[in-house]
């Protein structure tokens, strides 16, 4: 078996540089590592790993070049468990707008 390099690009928040220091390639590493397992789609608006006694939440999306750009921050433990798929947030917005939309075309009511 052959290992290739993967364009991947992160940004990380200044907390989340500060807690990992050298480590934050490896923990982007683990970061592409649970998107994979989760085998439900590449561009995650939410999720988090431990890494340490830290949490860390992060997103991902695709580039312009095709590149898997993974953004980094210091998470929540009580959003351990939490997957949130772009399409489900682009759904959800979606749905809240049309919901939106339909309140506005409505006649107002009269008591």
């Amino acid at each position: 078996m052959h290992r290739a390099s993967l364009p991947i690009l992160m940004t990380a928040t200044p907390a989340a540089r500060a807690l990992l220091g050298v480590n934050l390639p490896k923990v982007a590493v683990l970061a592409m590592q649970a998107i994979l397992r989760h085998r439900r789609g590449i561009e995650v608006a939410h999720q988090q790993i431990r890494y340490g006694k830290h949490h860390f939440a992060f997103s991902s999306r695709i580039g312009r070049e095709g590149d898997l750009i993974l953004d980094l921050d210091v998470g929540d433990p009580a959003l351990e468990k939490r997957l949130v798929l772009e399409a489900e947030l682009r759904n959800a917005e979606r749905r809240t707008a049309k919901r939106e939309d339909e309140r506005d075309r409505r006649p107002p009511r009269r008591w």
